[in-house]
């Protein structure tokens, strides 16, 4: 029976004719890291030095990945800018 109801979801999924919608997906993973290293720290696979390297590690690239990201954001609205920019300079003239 579950089946059945499995199937019917798939098709009207895979078969909705929406193929083109662009799906964005934000996913903390700060959280999930610090469990991890955290439960690696409780298991005694590293010592509390090592733990806290990692940390100090695991920070420093998120800080890194934020500052790529605002990099990125700003190229992207520039970018926007420019092209609306452009757009209103560049209306043709009639002799």
């Amino acid at each position: 029976m579950e089946k059945r109801i499995e199937n019917k979801l798939k098709t009207l999924i895979d078969k909705s004719g929406n193929s083109d919608i662009d799906l964005v997906v934000n996913i903390e993973t700060k959280a999930i890291a610090y469990s991890v290293l955290c439960g690696i720290y409780a298991r005694g696979d590293i010592n509390e030095e090592e733990l806290e390297r990692a940390v100090e590690k695991l920070d420093s690239l998120i800080e890194r990945d934020k500052r790529k990201q605002r990099e990125r954001n700003q190229v992207l609205e520039f970018n926007q800018n420019h092209r609306e920019n452009s757009k209103r300079t560049s209306r043709r003239k009639w002799i």
